[in-house]
């Protein structure tokens, strides 16, 4: 027996590399760090724009500063919590969010204002007075994101190992 633990394996710098064994239970862990940190994604994401846009319809209709600030720290904290993958859900659903929320809530404060006809208009309305409040957490979105993606690209490449080839000389191919 060898060193690379098989009987006649070659051994040398060119001899092929055995994988580790992964550890016992590790993809599973993974998998529920990663459902776990969904939830407390979704939640912040859904959770803080509708806790501000019903205390804000508590004080008065529309939507107002509660409803702003709920959905912006909901957004920046869903930008946060996401992994790499979900960085593109968290960017593009932020207004959707926004915008059923700031509606649901006004329609289920006050339906009887938004029957027939007028559904219309205070649909028009939701979009317009939840607009701004939907920019305001898309760049919040996408500022996050941009912060979290500088350090990623500034972490040092692994050292390489030599190969055994010599560089080609400055100014030439290695073809000549």
């Amino acid at each position: 027996m060898n060193l690379a633990g098989a009987p006649g394996a070659p051994v040398g710098p060119g001899a092929p590399r055995q994988a580790r064994a992964p550890r016992p239970g590790a993809a599973r862990r993974r998998q529920r760090a990663r459902r776990r940190g969904g939830a407390a994604t979704a939640l912040s994401a859904v959770g803080l724009p509708l806790l501000g846009a019903v205390a804000d319809e508590l004080d008065g209709p529309g939507v107002g500063l509660l409803f702003t600030v709920g959905s912006v720290l909901g957004t920046a904290a869903a930008a946060l919590l996401c992994g790499r993958a979900g960085r593109w859900w968290v960017v593009t659903a932020a207004p959707v969010v926004v915008l059923l929320t700031a509606s649901g809530v006004e329609y289920l404060a006050h339906p009887g204002n938004y029957q027939g006809k007028n559904l219309g208009t205070g649909a028009l309305r939701w979009v317009v007075g939840a607009f701004p409040v939907m920019a305001a957490a898309v760049a919040v979105a996408l500022a996050v994101v941009a912060v979290r993606a500088v350090p990623a690209r500034r972490r040092p490449a692994p050292e390489r190992r030599p190969t055994g080839r010599t560089a080609a000389p400055a100014g030439r191919g290695r073809r000549g």
